[in-house]
């Protein structure tokens, strides 16, 4: 997976923080205007005075569909108890200007650590690029602050810091983590940055066997930081899990991802293989190229 969406997502988790800070510092910069009433030119009594100007009429908000409300209200309170899940995973992406079309398949596994971070790892081991496949182990891992990505075939394990100081990142929030894997997202947040309405079951591709599952639709607001990257995404639960088993992005270059998670498990106990899948520590460097790259190494020069 590119590590340029990775960032870009990124961004836009961290973008209302920025925006805050620069708006205080734009306030700070511009000195009050002064209290003082301006004069007024004297008002001819032979002519009538013209009507006050009214503010524009409010406009009135979009309106949701009850079940759709009902939906997201269910799927922010689904994760207070979620402390783990695992999938097998499938991952298409299609590049609609080289028509090129590569799928991955592997595992997820996702936990909630003792201090509330969260940790997931997906673990690729073959992937099928127009037809061909062939056996190939990717990784990627983080751990609430890093993300490595992990290439056995050739030996190479890169580790970046994805997270600044003082902040923290969501692994499966739409619009932060690596991959549009929602669990548990605010309501509001969701209705401030998209439009949502229900969405109708695939009838073709990865997703057109899904059963059981509740779809929402996800149009970003004009003008928002998600319309930079997304059309349109596409979401479907399970109704009893309130997992997320199948997500269809369109990117705004046209591009299409599909997600399709089978075998999912709610809250299991994570043995000691599972745990160690969540380990970043460093191979032997005597065998692996690592490198590994701090926040500070990342700022714009």
């Amino acid at each position: 997976m590119p590590m340029k969406t990775l960032l870009a997502l990124l961004a836009i988790g961290l973008l209302g923080c920025r925006n805050a800070v620069e708006g205080t510092a734009h306030a700070q910069s511009n000195p009050p205007a002064s209290t003082q009433p301006a004069e007024q030119p004297p008002s001819d009594p032979a002519k009538p005075a013209a009507p006050a100007a009214q503010p524009p009429a409010a406009q009135p908000g979009p309106q949701i569909d009850p079940a759709v409300d009902d939906l997201l209200t269910k799927l922010e309170k689904s994760a207070t108890d979620l402390n783990s899940f695992t999938a097998d995973v499938t991952y298409e992406k299609e590049d609609v200007v080289l028509g090129r079309r590569e799928l991955r398949t592997g595992n997820l596994i996702y936990r909630l650590n003792p201090d509330n971070s969260k940790s997931f790892a997906i673990l690729f081991d073959s992937t099928i690029v127009n037809d061909k496949k062939r056996a190939e182990e990717k990784h990627y891992i983080f751990n609430g602050r890093w993300l490595a990505e992990v290439d056995h075939k050739n030996k190479q394990f890169i580790k970046r810091e994805v997270v600044p100081p003082g902040k923290q990142l969501d692994p499966l929030k739409l619009g932060e983590g690596p991959f549009p894997l929602p669990v548990g997202q605010p309501k509001a947040q969701v209705l401030a940055r998209f439009d949502v309405t229900k969405a109708d079951l695939p009838k073709e591709g990865r997703l057109k066997d899904l059963r059981n599952v509740d779809g929402l639709l996800l149009v970003p607001k004009p003008g928002g930081p998600q319309a930079q990257d997304f059309a349109k995404v596409e979401l479907f639960y399970d109704r009893e899990t309130l997992l997320p088993v199948g997500i269809h992005t369109v990117e705004a270059n046209g591009d299409h991802k599909t997600i399709r998670l089978t075998k999912v498990q709610r809250n299991p106990v994570l043995d000691a293989a599972a745990l160690a899948k969540l380990d970043i520590k460093e191979p032997d460097a005597r065998e692996w190229r690592i490198d590994v790259r701090p926040w500070q190494q990342q700022q714009p020069q």
